[in-house]
Order: structure tokens, then sequence, then C-alpha cells
């Protein structure tokens, strides 16, 4: 087994952050917001989340 690319370590990590930022502060305070603007842009953030999680694992680790 290879190790991996550093780029793609560095890549993984920072996913992991976002995701944690997203859960545990972001994602529940825009998407139980009142405003529409709010809960748009929180779904946003979502959508843009799992693309960029599609485009880390969806190919394999080589």
């Amino acid at each position: 087994m290879q190790p991996q690319p550093r780029h793609r370590r560095a890549s993984l990590w920072l996913f992991a952050a976002c995701v944690a930022l997203y859960l545990g502060l972001l994602g529940p305070w825009l998407i139980s917001a009142a405003s529409t603007l709010a809960v748009a842009a929180g779904l946003i953030f979502l959508v843009a989340l799992l693309v960029w999680a599609w485009r880390l694992f969806g190919r394999p680790f080589n």
C-alpha cells in the first residue's frame, strides 16, 4: 500500500474540519433560521460539502 500524497491528506483533514464546523455550528443555525435566504444558504453549503465529498471519495485512493 502506497502512502497518500501530501495534498490528498491535507484536503481530507480540511474536509473533516469543514464537515465538523457545518454539523456542529453552521448547519443547524442556518437550516432552522427564520429567513428563507439563510435556509437557502445552509442548503447550498450542504450541497457544496456533498459535491466535495463526492470528488474526494468518488475515486480510489491510488
